[in-house]
């Protein structure tokens, strides 16, 4: 009898303890008042859905035991608007932020705080604009993955600004209306050593990539296929690059202006995958047994070069 009143006892404090979660459930900290303040901005201005007042209870966001939000998972969400820098700043603790696949539109929120642990964002499939403003990445030091397809930010990279963290692992900007030269500085291993993922598909860059791309790099997926201009041929240039880039694995360079001897990749023994269709290539193909190669629309490959 004792046992079973100390039992009901417990299972009553749990119940009060916890605002009535169900006992067994994980009885998660109300948010942290800056927190919740801020998250509570953000739905405002974005048309964001939510009937608690404590963020730590809305979907697809995570929280500590401490109650500060690390996590917000809000694709597909309906969010519109501006994004507001000056609220984001406040979630101190951020370390993941995926609003992909909404309509925010506007610039790219900056950061009047830098948030020390946001490694992860994604701003893909949205409606942003106007490029990447002065400060962007100033207030994202820790930063090592970021997706930015599929927004019309319309920008020409400066190598004195506007470049991401050093920390960087992946980045994604595909069909973001990049414009003018090719980003060499992605390449360089001083400014990007941890950089396995280079995608910039279907923009409007234009312009060579130099020899010394990616040498000894660990980049290992490389996308820039696809550029479009105003009647020019998009990157263009021979691929001497290549032979560098020793732990590349996919290499799509596809619908571009690449021209001259294919390059000689035979050393490059973790490339698995090659496309290099409808660019002016010619000469022998020189790749590791295994690797898919596509040399569609290139009619002078496999043979000499003139």
């Amino acid at each position: 009898m004792a046992y079973k009143t100390w039992t009901m006892s417990v299972l009553v404090l749990a119940v009060v303890l916890c605002g009535g979660v169900p006992w067994g459930a994980v009885c998660a900290p109300a948010a942290n008042p800056i927190d919740a303040a801020a998250m509570q901005a953000i739905a405002k201005s974005t048309g964001w859905g939510v009937k608690s007042s404590d963020p730590c209870t809305w979907a697809g966001v995570s929280c500590n035991q401490d109650g500060r939000i690390t996590s917000i998972v809000a694709s597909h969400a309906g969010l519109q608007g501006d994004l507001d820098g000056s609220d984001l700043s406040k979630l101190t603790f951020l370390s993941n932020l995926d609003l992909s696949f909404n309509g925010l539109s506007g610039r790219l929120p900056v950061l009047p705080t830098p948030l020390q642990y946001l490694r992860t964002i994604d701003l893909g499939s949205n409606s942003f604009l106007v490029g990447v403003p002065d400060g962007f990445y100033a207030g994202l030091p820790a930063l090592e993955t970021i997706v930015l397809d599929n927004n019309m930010l319309l920008f020409a990279w400066n190598e004195q600004r506007n470049i991401p963290s050093s920390r960087l692992r992946s980045f994604s900007a595909n069909n973001a209306s990049i414009y003018r030269t090719f980003p060499n500085f992605f390449g360089n291993v001083a400014l990007f050593p941890d950089l396995e993922r280079l995608s910039l598909a279907r923009n409007q860059i234009l312009g060579g990539v130099d020899h010394g791309f990616g040498a000894n790099s660990k980049i290992k997926y490389l996308d820039i296929g696809g550029q479009t201009g105003s009647g020019d041929d998009g990157i263009n240039g021979r691929m001497l690059f290549i032979p560098g880039m020793v732990n590349l694995v996919e290499a799509h360079l596809d619908h571009n202006g690449f021209g001259g001897p294919l390059p000689d990749a035979t050393k490059l023994v973790n490339l698995r995958v090659f496309d290099a269709s409808y660019n002016d290539l010619c000469g022998d193909p020189k790749f590791p047994v295994g690797t898919v190669v596509d040399f569609t629309g290139n009619p002078r490959v496999g043979n000499w070069c003139d």
